[in-house]
């Protein structure tokens, strides 16, 4: 009889035990906006571009499993979000299922409404999101679609 379905069963418990402490420790941090006590066997790095990266070990030799995290404490930018950028226009609440015309690509001009808004050309699919230039939008549209943070925001 075979022991690697108690091994997998013990490295996926380890596993769990250290995903737990790291997604409770990242959850806490962004609640409180602040660094808690960093429990045993996780440790914390120092932040890049203000987000943490929190690494948790759980087990012992071949058992054993790490899991990490990364979270932002807002405060530290204070910029509500947007990475310091600044827009012309602000978001539309609700998109209409119509896409912006060539003359008024961001619908801004005369295009959009109060209660509905023209879905810009770079937001027609989740590529063209990625390949356009955070810079030259009118307003600010990242994680638009729940497509996730732009890369170059």
């Amino acid at each position: 009889m075979s022991l690697a379905p108690l091994e997998a069963q013990k490295r996926a418990q380890m596993f769990t035990q250290a995903e737990a402490l790291a997604v409770t420790f990242a959850g806490k941090a962004e609640a409180e906006q602040s660094l808690p006590d960093i429990p045993s066997g996780c440790s914390v790095t120092d932040p890049i571009d203000s987000v943490y990266k929190i690494n948790c070990n759980a087990g012992d030799g071949r058992f054993q499993s790490m899991a990490s995290r990364s979270f932002r404490i807002a405060p530290e930018i204070n910029d509500g979000g947007s990475g310091g950028r600044s827009f012309l226009f602000e978001p539309p609440t609700k998109y209409s299922g119509h896409q912006c015309p060539q003359n008024d690509r961001w619908g801004v001009y005369g295009t959009n409404t109060r209660t509905s808004a023209c879905k810009p050309q770079d937001l027609w699919s989740k590529e063209k999101y990625l390949a356009s230039d955070p810079s030259s939008w009118l307003y600010d549209a990242n994680n638009h679609n729940g497509w996730g943070s732009h890369p170059n925001y």
